[in-house]
């Protein structure tokens, strides 16, 4: 039977995804632990009284092309080894799509143990991460100062950090939206140590969370609104010379740093980072910054694996959007009029984190190809999806 958690339950939960991620909470973790589960909403499958299998989402926004759209963060998905390939996490995944879907949420972001398991589901890959490896040699001080570095407290450094996040998250795409709460249970808990670029205005431009321990330091977060201000991050990063051996920086794929580096050949590792969904079609397009197209319609067939009021297809007319619904799917067949895709390929589209043209090659989008210069022109532009965040 599956039902939503209480705190009844909360000791039964914390003992699975002790099990099921190999971790232990302490008891001095144990409150906050307790605290960041009251603000999720979490489903449980049972037999009798025994929890077998659990779901957590969280309820967020992130930020989609300049504009706010509702986000399901599902987390912590763990069941029992006794019980598993018995479908009771499948049969979470879908109670919690139809629980987003009736709480109006837009899309959904999941951090995946196995990309094929969640593709099922209806989510795909829409952004990947970077970490650059420096080793000591290679901390060579650039010849560049247009500012200065100010170390802070995480508690005097909030409101700038928030200040400049959010000021970021404006000129890129997908990135969740941090209230403050955020910031001091997940952010701030990064690293211990935060530093500011202050210009010569001694405004705040830029920030970087940090750690170091055992001669290593980690760059957890840079944020800058102007790119040349990280050759000063990075000469303050060199200041440390004689404490470390090495340097891992966390970045994104469309990270520039190695354009600036001294010996840009460090080692570079880009890996898959989050996968996402629509939850609902419609809403999710009624709310997305289309460029109005002219005349001829976009004509959208969609197929989705779990949600069946995504199945069906969707017309770009103007501001307005025709529905056309089809419980069981679409056809296999390439559409004569306008193009095919599934779930999972929407969501990378539109998050702008896959070329529409290299999907039409690939075959997994499907149509006409004057739809498909009409879907890339309908686009906006702000880049490719990012993510700094883990839950």
């Amino acid at each position: 039977m599956i039902r939503v958690i209480t705190n009844e339950d909360y000791e039964n939960v914390l003992k699975l995804s002790e099990f099921a991620f190999q971790y232990t909470i302490s008891e001095q973790e144990l409150e906050s632990t307790i605290k960041k589960l009251d603000k999720q909403y979490i489903i449980g499958d049972f037999e009798k009284d025994d929890l077998k299998a659990k779901l957590h989402i969280y309820s967020l926004e992130v930020n989609i092309k300049n504009r706010v759209f509702k986000m399901g963060g599902v987390a912590s998905v763990a069941t029992w080894p006794e019980v598993r390939r018995t479908r009771k996490v499948t049969q979470l995944i879908e109670e919690g799509l139809h629980w987003m879907n009736m709480k109006e949420f837009d899309i959904s972001y999941l951090h995946p143990f196995y990309v094929p398991f969640y593709r099922k589901f209806g989510w795909e890959l829409i952004c990947t991460d970077k970490t650059y490896t420096i080793q000591k040699e290679d901390l060579m001080f650039l010849h560049s100062q247009s500012g200065n570095i100010v170390r802070k407290s995480k508690e005097e450094a909030l409101p700038s950090l928030m200040s400049l996040y959010r000021s970021f998250t404006e000129n890129n795409n997908s990135m969740l939206i941090r209230d403050k709460s955020w910031w001091t249970d997940v952010v701030l808990n990064k690293g211990e140590h935060v530093v500011f670029h202050v210009n010569e205005e001694n405004e705040a431009d830029g920030y970087m969370i940090y750690s170091l321990e055992n001669r290593e330091l980690i760059v957890h977060e840079v944020i800058v609104l102007n790119e040349s201000m990280k050759k000063d991050f990075w000469n303050f990063i060199c200041q440390h010379d004689s404490m470390v051996s090495t340097v891992k920086w966390k970045s994104y794929e469309g990270d520039p740093l190695t354009l600036i580096l001294p010996n840009p050949r460090v080692q570079t590792d880009i890996h898959p980072y989050f996968m996402g969904r629509i939850v609902n079609v419609q809403r999710f397009l009624e709310k997305y910054p289309f460029f109005i197209q002219g005349e001829k319609p976009l004509i959208l067939h969609v197929s989705d694996p779990v949600c069946n009021w995504n199945n069906g297809s969707f017309f770009l007319e103007g501001e307005a959007i025709k529905i056309f619904q089809k419980e069981k799917g679409i056809c296999n067949n390439s559409p004569r009029k306008g193009l095919r895709m599934d779930i999972g390929i929407l969501t990378a589209v539109l998050l702008g984190h896959q070329d529409p043209i290299q999907l039409y090659k690939l075959g997994t989008i499907q149509g006409e190809e004057q739809q498909l210069k009409l879907l890339i022109d309908i686009i906006p532009p702000l880049g490719s999806s990012l993510l700094f965040d883990f839950f």
